[in-house]
Formats: C-alpha cells, structure tokens, sequence
C-alpha cells in the first residue's frame, strides 16, 4: 500500500520502486547518514535473503554505504556477465563494498583493456608487475596476458614479446600458447620454440584449445602448409564461438585468420571470418580492407569514413591510414595520397613491425615512394624484410609485402631494385598458388619496364592478378604495357584487357585476346546499349562525358579508362559535334541535361573483379 501511495504521489519513478531524482535527497536529509546507512543495509539483507537482488539496486545500496561480503561477491560475480565498460563500473562498486583492491586488480585491468581504457589498464598491470613476487600463477599470467594486450594495442607486439620472454615457460602455464604466438608474429621463432618445449598440459578447457590451435595454426602459416595452417585456425574459430566471451588477447583468432586470408587472396572467406565475430573496429578495418583489394572502392571509402571515429589505438591507426592511402593510390589522386600520407607518417614512426602489420605497411611504403619520401619509410620497411628472413621467408606472409616491393620498384623506376622481390617471390610461388601468381604479374612487370611487352603474357598476368582478389593491380599492368607498345592495335587491345579486368560487368578475367581485339577500338559494337538510354552517345563516349562532366582532366580520365589523353581529346571533340555545342561550358551543360556526370559509371567501375583462389 506504500508503494502504490509513493507511485501515486510522484515521488517513485514509473516502473521502478526509485525516488525520483528531485526526492533523491530526501530520506538522507530526513534520517541522517547513519540511520540511512543502517536501512539501506537492512533493504539489503532483505533482498539477497529472498533472491530479489539487482544489479542497479545493488550500485545504489554501495553509494548508499553498505558493506557486506555478500554484496561484494554479488557485484564481483555480476561484472563477469557485464560489457566490459559496465564491468568496470561493477568492480570498482566491489572495492568501495569492501572488496581487496588488490585481489581486483587483475580483473579490473581486463576489464579496463577490453572497454579500450589502455591507460587505466596500463597502470593497473604495472602495479601487479611490480609486485609479482606475491602474486599466485594465475594472477600473474593474467597481469602479463593483459600488458602484452595494451602494447599489442599500442603498436608494439615487441614490448608484448618482451614481457612473455621475461615471464618464461614455467611460469606461463595455460598462456604457452599465447605466448608462442606473440613471440612468433613478433618475429622470434627460436623463443617462440623455447617456449612451446617447456609447455605443461593443463586442464583442457576451450579457451585452451581455441589457444592451442590458434598458435599452431600461425606456425604452421609460417612454416608449413596454408591449408593446414587455415584448418587449425577454422577449429579454433569454432571451438572459441562456444567458450562464450573470450578474454583480450595479444593476438586475437579472428584476427590472424583474416589476415591470413587476405595475404592469400581469400577475399570472400576474410568476410566470412568477421562477419561472424560480431562488432569490433578491428575486425570492420579487415572488412574494408577486403574490399580495397577486392577494387571496390565505393565500399572500401564508405567504411573508412565510417570508423575513422572510432579508431583510437596505434594499431587499428596503422590499418586505417594504410586504407586511406590506399584508396588515394588507386583513385589516382596525388594530392589526397600527400594528404592521406602526410596524416600517416606519425603513426609509421611510432609502431614496432609484426607479422601482421604487413598489409598496411606495404601500401604504406608505395605512398612514401610515389610521393618522393621513401627514407621516410625505409627503417620500417628494412624491420619487415628482416623479420621474414628471421622466419624463413614465409611465402604466405611474405608473398604480399614482396608484391608491394615490385610496385615500389616501378614508381620509383628502379627496374635493379624490382629483382630481389621478383626472386622472392618465384621461389614463394613454388609453395602457393597465390605467390605464382604474383610471382607471374612480377615477371611480367619487369619485361614491360625492359620494353619487352607480350600481350598473351600482360593478359595472362592481368587476369591471374584478377582471379587471387587483385583486379586493379591486374588493371594497371595492362595499362602500363599499353603505353608501352609501338603497335596502335596491340595498344589498343591492352587497354581493353585493363578495362575489363577491372570491370566485373563485362567478364573480366576470362576472355580472350582475340575477344580483346575485337571490342578494342573504344566504340559502340553492334547492338551494345549507349552508356545512358536515350543517350546519343556510344558507351565509351558517355563514360569519357561522365568524367569530364566531374571536372576530371584529359589525363585523368585517360587513367581511369586506361587510353591516352589526345584518345580522350578526340572522344570529347566528336562528341561536341555530334551534339552541336559552341564551346566547353555549353558541352558540360548539354551532357548534364542528358544525365551524365550522375556518378553512376565510376560506381560501376569500382566493384570487385577478382576471384579469390586457395593458397
């Protein structure tokens, strides 16, 4: 009868028996504090007698002043179903009920490190580090697993290497695994080994398997068979899926599985993989990254703007930036490829080189040589080539960064330095299909900078950069050796064969060099649609008027559609004719009233044309 009084007057907010807050200070003001304190600890012991506890209750009953082992154990127990920002709050409640600060501390830095508060978890590890001495195995683990997780975040897996290297294998327990891991993305294989001899079995749990197999799935990417490799990895993606909330981790599952897929050209099955790990910013940047390889730059852009608030920590900044490079680079853009680098460059000082940073490190290196500042990059670049020699030069890993070596070595027209990544590669190419294929488009790269173009060749090599993921790599090689052929007709094909290796829509990577010939020459072919309906232009007419429309120059539109400027000169001199407009501004307004310039043809341009293939 109270409380439906208490409800009728107002003073209880709807739903909930809670003073509204304008009565919150009421009963403190009416009774005092200690006789506030001793009703809020007798409401307590009412409620965990007869199981009607709460969550939000309970917070309340601490900012109230109770202290009971009993609340604590409840609010302890409760962060552990909580998200890791919630659960912060809870433990930190636990302390003010009466909990050891001490006792946690361990669960509070992880708590910390998962809601992304890398300072508060920072502090709280170097604390239990100090003190390791009296800490139990577990605890201590704990403290390593979550420093080692923090610097992971902060760009240098080194320091996490360091900390499982000074914790060692007869202290590391269940986190052998962990540990190995670390120190083999870190590029210490010997320690790496070290650590697995001394490994002790232990309780056989999920998160041990999933631990086990994740480790010797990396292992086995380094030193052994990919297939293998993703086996172990898929398991461990399974049996973690089951062991409900996983623990931060130096190096995550999902992670290394991505990437593994994407350093294979397993464009679609990288997808797969984080489409399944629920929200997380790192795995969204290893989405998008699929997409930029893939060519799908509409996409790729779209989720980088999307993100870019959300990305605080060095190691999701390195992927971030590498993907704004990237999309620069390919869209042509010099100008927001100086942008895009300029914003990058602190990053790149700053981060320690891991297996797994590759990716992002190579399209990083292109920027610096496009734009004239390779010294900027060059220690970075000399600790990754390094670290693949330390471990063996692993092609699945390897096999990507020597890729960005050969087109590092065109911009900057350097054939000598194109050799050593073309050798990697063909020796890496012996293991997988994905290096061969590279390894083929290398070769091929390295005559047409000799002037020994081959078109079945340039065609072979373009259509098998398409089919591993990489169709606008495939794209610019076929460009290259088109402005490099004496031959107007072979000219003419290659470009072709660059436009439709580029463009999912017309069939690329399966035609023929004969079918290349044949649709060469730039104009309608009979009974082709015109690139607008109603319009009276051919299709390669209306996607050259699309271009200019957007204010793009002969050259760049030249670019975009893989024919020279004066081939676009002329395209935009007939068109005027046959639309009969006196000047430049009176053609762009008679194009747009006809529909072009709507975007609709470089959206089309920019989809995936490649199929990713099996290491």
């Amino acid at each position: 009868e109270l409380v439906e009084s208490a409800h009728a007057s107002g003073l209880l907010t709807a739903g909930r028996d809670a003073l509204i807050p304008g009565a919150a200070g009421v009963p403190a003001t009416a009774l005092g504090p200690h006789a506030t304190r001793a009703l809020a600890q007798e409401l307590f012991g009412g409620r965990v007698g007869t199981g009607l506890l709460n969550l939000p209750l309970a917070l309340r009953l601490v900012d109230a002043g109770v202290g009971d082992p009993r609340l604590e154990s409840y609010l302890i127990e409760q962060a552990g179903s909580e998200e890791p920002s919630r659960a912060v709050v809870v433990l930190y409640a636990a302390v003010r009920a009466g909990a050891g600060a001490d006792a946690l501390m361990p669960a509070r830095a992880e708590a910390a490190a998962a809601a992304g508060d890398l300072a508060t978890a920072e502090r709280l590890t170097d604390r239990l580090l100090e003190q390791a001495a009296t800490l139990t195995g577990e605890e201590l683990r704990a403290a390593v697993r979550v420093a080692a997780s923090v610097a992971a975040q902060r760009g240098m897996l080194g320091r996490s290497a360091d900390l499982y290297e000074w914790l060692g294998p007869d202290r590391a327990g269940a986190d052998v695994p962990t540990g190995a891991a670390v120190l083999l993305a870190a590029g210490r294989p010997d320690a790496a080994a070290k650590m697995r001899a001394g490994a002790t079995a232990g309780a056989p749990t999920s998160a041990t398997a999933a631990a086990q197999l994740l480790e010797a799935g990396l292992r086995e990417s380094v030193g052994g068979d990919g297939r293998i490799a993703m086996n172990s990895l898929s398991r461990a993606l399974a049996v973690r899926d089951g062991s409900g909330r996983a623990p931060v981790q130096p190096v995550s599952v999902e992670s290394v599985t991505a990437l593994l897929c994407l350093h294979a050209g397993e464009l679609a099955h990288a997808r797969t993989v984080l489409a399944r790990s629920g929200p997380d910013t790192r795995h969204a940047l290893l989405s998008a990254w699929s997409t930029l390889l893939g060519g799908d730059l509409t996409t790729a852009a779209a989720s980088a703007e999307q993100l870019s608030a959300g990305v605080q920590h060095q190691r999701d900044l390195l992927f971030l930036h590498g993907l704004r490079v990237g999309l620069a680079r390919r869209h042509g853009d010099r100008a927001s490829l100086a942008v895009a680098w300029d914003a990058a460059r602190s990053v790149v000082a700053e981060y320690s080189v891991d297996l797994l940073s590759l990716l992002p490190l190579g399209e990083l290196w292109l920027a610096a040589v496009r734009l004239g500042e390779p010294e900027r990059i060059a220690h970075p670049v000399a600790q990754a080539r390094d670290l693949l020699t330390v471990l063996g030069e692993p092609p699945l890993w390897g096999a990507t960064l020597h890729w960005y070596g050969v087109q590092a070595a065109i911009a900057a027209n350097r054939p000598a330095d194109l050799v050593p990544h073309a050798r990697a590669l063909a020796v890496a190419g012996q293991s997988t299909a994905y290096a061969a294929a590279l390894a083929r488009a290398g070769n091929a790269w390295l005559r047409v900078l000799q002037n020994e173009v081959d078109p079945d060749r340039i065609r072979e090599a373009a259509e098998d950069l398409a089919r591993i993921g990489l169709p606008w790599d495939g794209a610019r090689l076929a460009g290259e050796a088109a402005l490099r052929v004496p031959d107007t007709r072979e000219a003419t094909t290659l470009l072709q064969i660059a436009r439709l290796v580029r463009q999912p829509s017309t069939g690329a990577a399966t035609m023929s060099a004969d079918t290349a010939r044949g649709v060469g020459d730039g104009h309608a072919q009979p009974g082709k649609k015109p690139g607008i309906s109603g319009s009276p232009l051919s299709e390669r007419e209306a996607e050259v008027a699309d271009l200019v429309v957007s204010g793009l120059t002969y050259r760049e539109v030249g670019n975009r559609l893989y024919i020279s400027a004066k081939t676009v000169e002329h395209h935009v001199a007939r068109i005027r004719r046959r639309l009969g407009a006196g000047s430049r501004s009176e053609l762009i307004g008679m194009l747009r009233a006809i529909g072009h310039g709507d975007g609709s043809e470089r959206a089309r341009t920019d989809q995936n044309g490649g199929r990713p293939a099996c290491p």
